[in-house]
């Protein structure tokens, strides 16, 4: 292994885009449905939230597109982070990305995975098998990463298409079968502040990962084109995905019988069930294991990029900055991040607690981050920008007002306080190593 040994150039507009939409589609148009429906008042204000948290993240990718064609290189969020803020904010970033944001995410798609496997086997493991399973997901996906970007990128590919494939599938189902027959359905509840708020955690779980794209910048063909266009051509893409499968799933289960389950699978199960009868719990089990495997890729495939560059600033151990003289991978940094998410399902283990977790702390730094764009336009004038933010100043306004929003209420909710505080002791946590490795240093 080297550390010169240049990542290589392989990824087309095809890969970013599918980089984009294949780390987003993973648990969350499954699991978090239900959350949603049990907090919002009726369908019309659940698909505006979808939509207008989708447009949210559309303007968050559309700072990081500027961001991102700006500075090309493997960093992706960390070196947009350090230009802008320095290297304390950008450490800070680092070690929560590695503690809590990308492997916490790969976690939570273990944990879901597993719960995929249980219901295609119809089976209940037990808690040292159900965790050793998310554990091989990771293992196995850290090995097909380690040989290559190619093997990526192809398992990225094939397996984004399969997603988007069978989450059509229900859609055209919808449209095929008849209307359900009335249900004993639970009554709506009122609109309040907090239902938002769990709402809106829902659903941006469900669109996390959209920012994974520029941490495999470097090995873009054309990253000033191919980085901004994957961004913002996939997030659209997933708008109107999520759009439409919420609307079959209105159309299999009236939202009155949504609220009156306890499962976050039910929802998708009573779904696919009503469209394929007795197999319906078999194909969605199936779509659910491919959904969450696809999406926990990106996070093998881009992050440990990032982790390197991290390294190389001396943040890191070195050990972080070896690439594989043969398979040009960041081999050292993809078994580190495979470890510790391993660690996390032993330490976690409840899907909710993990989603809720990497959310809050994610949202502080893309906050942070899309507001570089601010601070690099004015003390950066003159740096060439191959791609300009689209509605700047007021699209990265809409980001950061939305995620400050979100954030501050999930502190001072006791409801759901706990993990928030989690990660935000995660967070603190990293400054004494920062003064620590600054005193060595």
């Amino acid at each position: 292994m080297s550390d010169s040994v240049p990542l290589r150039k392989s990824l087309g507009l095809t890969s970013a885009i599918m980089i984009t939409v294949g780390s987003v589609i993973g648990s969350g148009i499954f699991y978090k449905p239900l959350d949603v429906a049990q907090s919002m008042p009726g369908p019309w204000s659940i698909y505006a939230l979808w939509i207008s948290l989708g447009l949210v993240c559309l303007c968050g990718a559309l700072a990081y597109a500027e961001l991102g064609a700006m500075m090309p290189g493997a960093g992706g969020q960390y070196t947009f982070l350090r230009e802008a803020w320095g290297q304390p904010i950008a450490f800070l970033f680092a070690w929560c990305y590695f503690l809590v944001i990308n492997t916490g995410t790969m976690s939570a798609l273990g944990v879901a995975f597993t719960m995929g496997v249980e219901s295609l086997l119809a089976v209940k493991l037990g808690k040292p098998a159900a965790l050793g399973c998310a554990a091989g997901m990771i293992l196995l996906l850290a090995a097909v990463n380690s040989v290559g970007v190619r093997w990526g990128a192809l398992l990225q590919n094939v397996t984004t298409f399969a997603k988007i494939g069978s989450l059509l599938m229900i859609v055209v189902g919808a449209l095929l079968s008849s209307a359900p027959e009335t249900v004993t359905s639970a009554p709506a509840p009122a609109f309040a502040l907090s239902g938002l708020v769990a709402a809106s955690v829902a659903i941006f779980w469900a669109y996390e990962g959209w920012h994974q794209l520029p941490f495999s910048a470097a090995e873009l063909k054309r990253p000033t084109r191919d980085l901004p266009l994957g961004l913002i051509f996939g997030l659209l893409i997933l708008i109107a995905l999520y759009l439409v499968v919420n609307g079959a799933y209105f159309s299999l289960v009236p939202v009155g019988e949504m609220r009156g389950m306890t499962k976050e699978i039910e929802v998708p199960a009573a779904a696919v069930g009503r469209i394929f009868g007795g197999t319906g719990m078999m194909i969605l089990s199936a779509m659910v294991c491919l959904s969450v495997f696809g999406a926990a890729n990106p996070n093998m495939l881009s992050s440990a990029r990032g982790l390197s560059t991290v390294a190389r600033d001396g943040l890191a151990p070195k050990s972080l900055t070896h690439i594989h003289t043969r398979w040009q991978t960041p081999i050292v940094a993809i078994w580190a991040q495979a470890a510790w998410a391993i660690v996390l399902i032993y330490v976690m283990k409840e899907f909710r607690d993990l989603t809720d977790f990497v959310v809050f702390v994610a949202l502080i730094f893309y906050g942070l981050t899309v507001a570089a764009v601010y601070r690099l336009r004015r003390s950066r004038p003159d740096t060439p920008r191959p791609h300009r933010c689209l509605g700047y100043p007021l699209t990265p306004a809409v980001f950061i007002a939305a995620v400050l929003f979100v954030d501050t209420h999930r502190l001072f909710d006791a409801d759901n306080r706990q993990n928030a505080l989690i990660g935000l002791g995660i967070l603190c946590a990293g400054l004494p190593v920062w003064l620590l490795i600054r005193k060595r240093a």
